[in-house]
């Protein structure tokens, strides 16, 4: 008796992940949908950090969450999925929104931590 209702609850187990895993994948696809509608960029809808570097002066990140540390020569940010470091001298942050960082000097490096 005790494994047949054991194998009944492994079941049910079973169809709940089944129907959660079905959810998300619905959910995702009309994300997708509705972003492509809009034509919005991937990275607007997604949770990827993007970083675009122009020469050695600037760089704009959007998908940051937090600044960890910011100094002149020095600065550390959290993204989606990564820190990003950037050492270089004169570093100030030029513009900031929620989502969007740009930060201008003269950049020596640029690397990322997981």
């Amino acid at each position: 008796m005790k494994n047949k209702s054991k194998s009944r609850n492994e079941k049910r187990w079973y169809r709940g992940l089944l129907k959660s895993l079905k959810s998300k994948e619905k959910f995702s696809k009309a994300k997708e949908r509705f972003s492509n509608f809009l034509e919005l960029p991937q990275e607007v809808m997604s949770k990827v950090t993007k970083i675009t570097a122009i020469e050695n002066e600037s760089i704009l990140i959007e998908g940051y969450k937090n600044i960890i540390d910011y100094y002149d020569d020095y600065i550390k940010i959290k993204a989606n999925n990564m820190d990003i470091l950037i050492d270089g001298k004169n570093l100030d942050i030029k513009e900031i929104t929620d989502t969007d960082l740009v930060i201008e000097g003269k950049i020596y490096s640029l690397n990322y931590q997981n």
